[in-house]
């Protein structure tokens, strides 16, 4: 079946399923609490690998990378596909573009898919069992787009067809290839221990943005790969937990 869920909801698994939200509640909770409450995270995230609302315009940034800019986009409400236009739920959008709000913006989005998951579960309550057209049609020959909102963000979709099963062509634009490149700005005017932090803000895919290879010419010039980022970004948070109390 194309789209939709992994398997049919029965009636008698929606009760079920209501209590995992219930259950998962009191956990998201705990870990807002973690986040937003702990000083070491705040020191080491906010005012952090900012990236402001003009810029993030500039770079085409979508998803949470784009609400933590300020920016009130989000497909599902904008070009609204599926059920959500039948179900109640709210864009999270905050403004500081730093690695918290992006963070922020990420917890608080989980209390939003709670909410779609009941009013779905709701809107199925109402629906007679074996109410909907699951038959796949032909496909015809011609070309489509399709845009959807994933986790990081709009990812697009070109489709074209020659009516057989097998498409000739098929392009992907996945969220990651728009939301990376802003990273050049908001890894500026900071320490290289913050870099692993903006980077991992807008929660990259770098499978999907594979495109390029970097090529060190010159000799006796070190490049700094993950691993040492990573390492950095470790020692900083080491010494705030170390260091002098934060208040």
């Amino acid at each position: 079946k194309i789209g939709g869920v992994r398997r049919d909801i029965e009636k008698k698994d929606i009760p079920q399923i209501e209590k995992m939200c219930n259950d998962l509640i009191p956990a998201i909770d705990l870990f807002k609490g973690a986040v937003t409450d702990d000083p070491v995270i705040h020191a080491r995230t906010k005012g952090v690998g900012i990236l402001p609302k003009d810029v993030a315009i500039d770079y085409c940034v979508v998803g949470p990378t784009a609400r933590a800019s300020g920016i009130d986009i989000d497909i599902r409400r904008d070009d609204p596909y599926s059920a959500y236009n039948l179900v109640d739920w709210k864009v999270i959008v905050t403004k500081n573009g730093d690695v918290f709000d992006k963070v922020a913006v990420r917890i608080l989005e989980m209390y939003e898919s709670i909410k779609i998951i009941r009013g779905c579960l709701e809107g199925l309550k109402k629906e007679p069992e074996g109410n909907f057209d699951l038959n796949v049609k032909e496909i015809p020959a011609g070309e489509g787009i399709g845009r959807h909102e994933a986790p990081r963000g709009e990812v697009y979709h070109y489709v074209r067809s020659d009516g057989t099963n097998r498409p000739v062509r098929h392009k992907i634009r996945a969220p990651s290839y728009v939301n990376v490149p802003s990273d050049q700005y908001a890894v500026k005017g900071y320490t290289v221990s913050d870099a692993a932090l903006v980077l991992a803000a807008v929660d990259p895919c770098y499978c999907c943005t594979e495109r390029v290879a970097v090529i060190d010419k010159e000799k006796n010039k070190k490049i700094m790969n993950g691993f040492d980022l990573i390492k950095l970004s470790q020692e900083k948070t080491a010494k705030i937990k170390n260091g002098p109390k934060i208040l």
